[in-house]
């Protein structure tokens, strides 16, 4: 394939509308969550489905570059760490904006497609400094921010509700939250419902992404559960 042609078709892969988010959920009635806790999986199943995923051979060669890219694009570059400056941020927006090579790109012929990450996710406080940084290098990437106390969750509901307010404020269109994993582990799957639609409702127009900490959450059983409390309850 031509360098011409392979870049018109890497071009038309990255163009699908379905890499495109959809609108945030507002309006999600009470919810039924009497079946919640009827949900069984069955673990070995899952496990060798896994594995069957695992075992699949790789697509190679124009077409393994092409989900490359496309994977670059669904990125949330990130940086939580404790020892983050404006500084640190302006790096991280500036990757953002320019996460490929310019002459890997043009070897693709994709050099002209101003492909960037999907969003720069920052802790609450540094979410000024990542809408400034963007401002100035002249893209519309997405900031998101983590909040409700993440990694832990372990404030209270007061704050993290807050938290999320102010990330809004001050410009993050995307807030991915942590939830409380002890009513999960405790099977108070109505509160865990609740907490999320507040946190859907403190979010506004702006997208809900909920972290579900997997890993501690006991079982995958309790994974499902959550999964499903945390759809219902508008995450996006």
């Amino acid at each position: 394939m031509s360098a011409h042609n392979r870049g018109t078709e890497l071009a038309r892969w990255l163009e699908n509308p379905t890499t495109q988010k959809t609108k945030p959920k507002t309006n999600n009635p009470q919810a039924d969550l009497s079946w919640i806790s009827k949900i069984q999986v069955n673990h070995p199943a899952v496990l060798r489905r896994a594995e069957q995923i695992q075992a699949r051979r790789t697509v190679k060669k124009e077409w393994q570059a092409a989900w490359l890219l496309k994977a670059v694009t669904f990125i949330d570059l990130t940086t939580l760490s404790g020892d983050d400056t404006s500084s640190n941020i302006q790096r991280l927006c500036c990757k953002a904006k320019y996460p490929i090579r310019e002459d890997l790109l043009k070897a693709l012929n994709m050099h002209d497609k101003g492909i960037t990450t999907a969003a720069v996710c920052v802790y609450p406080a540094r979410v000024c400094d990542a809408v400034k940084a963007l401002k100035a290098a002249g893209c519309n990437i997405p900031v998101a921010s983590v909040a409700t106390g993440f990694p832990a969750g372990q404030t209270h509901l007061k704050t993290r509700l807050e938290e999320i307010r102010l990330a809004v404020e001050d410009g993050a269109t995307e807030i991915d939250v942590v939830i409380n994993r002890s009513l999960v582990l405790t099977g108070q799957w109505g509160a865990l419902y609740d907490e999320i639609r507040q946190f859907r409702k403190a979010c506004g127009e702006a997208h809900l992404k909920t972290i579900l900490a997997t890993g501690e959450l006991g079982s995958l059983t309790n994974v499902y559960k959550a999964s499903m409390i945390a759809m219902m309850a508008g995450s996006d």
